[in-house]
C-alpha cells in the first residue's frame, strides 16, 4: 500500500467497514449500554454518513484534478453515500433482528448532504478570503 492510499482512501474504506459491521449488531444493542433515547440510532445514522461523506470527498479530492472524480468530488461523495446506505439496508434484510427501512436511507443521505453543504460553504468562505488577501 502506498502512503497516498493510507492517507486519503484508507480512512473512507475503514469508515465504510465500521458502518457495515455496526449494521450487523442486534436491534437493541444501544439499550445494553444505558442509551434510552429512541432517537439515538437515528442520530447515529446521520453521523455515520456525515463523516463517510467527508472521508469520501477527501479521497476523491486526492485524485488528479483532471479526473472525473477529482472534479466532482462532492456530488460523487453524496451519490456514493446514497448507494452505500441503500446497500447497507439491503444487507440488514439478511441480519437477524434487523429490518431495512427507507427512512434510514433518507437519514443516511441527509447526513451526507449536511456534510456536502458544510464543505461547499467552507470552500466558498476560503475562496472569498483568498480574494480579499490578493486584492
Amino acid at each position: 500500500m502506498t502512503a497516498r492510499f493510507l492517507r486519503f482512501q484508507f480512512p473512507a474504506l475503514l469508515w465504510a467497514m465500521l458502518i457495515f459491521v455496526s449494521s450487523t449488531l442486534p436491534q437493541g444493542f444501544f439499550e445494553r449500554f444505558g442509551v434510552q433515547y429512541p432517537w439515538a440510532p437515528k442520530v447515529v445514522h446521520v453521523l455515520f454518513f456525515f463523516f463517510l461523506c467527508l472521508f469520501l470527498n477527501r479521497a476523491f479530492q486526492s485524485l488528479p484534478a483532471s479526473s472525473f472524480l477529482g472534479r466532482r468530488s462532492l456530488p460523487m461523495s453524496v451519490l456514493l453515500c446514497l448507494l452505500f446506505g441503500t446497500l447497507d439496508e439491503v444487507h440488514q434484510m439478511f441480519v437477524a433482528s434487523r429490518h431495512p427501512r427507507v427512512t434510514d436511507v433518507l437519514l443516511d443521505v441527509s447526513g451526507a448532504i449536511l456534510m456536502a453543504a458544510a464543505l461547499w460553504l467552507w470552500d466558498r468562505f476560503q475562496s472569498v478570503r483568498r480574494e480579499q488577501v490578493i486584492s
